[in-house]
């Protein structure tokens, strides 16, 4: 539904000149992550890390360093994506 929603709206703005991307994450290093999923308990954390493609839980710098060429005008041609960042998850 994301991947629809982010094509139509960037397909209806593309011609004003409107990027429309999205990231969606999942399995981050990130404090509510860790909360809502019980990943501060070292076991439950290993399980989530062992689900994970990479096996590892991703940081908020590498999502920094990902979403950078959306924001700073470098990736000036690229619209109506969904970047799925779950390390392996598809």
């Amino acid at each position: 539904a994301a991947n629809m929603l982010v094509r139509n709206v960037a397909a209806d703005v593309a011609s004003k000149g409107v990027q429309v991307n999205a990231l969606g994450t999942n399995f981050m290093d990130f404090p509510e992550f860790r909360r809502a999923s019980g990943a501060d308990d070292p076991a439950v954390r290993a399980r989530i890390e062992a689900a994970v493609p990479m096996r590892r839980l991703g940081t908020v710098e590498e999502c920094a360093a990902m979403c950078l060429p959306f924001l700073d005008g470098t990736s000036r041609f690229t619209t109506g994506q969904f970047v799925g960042y779950a390390g392996g998850w598809v």
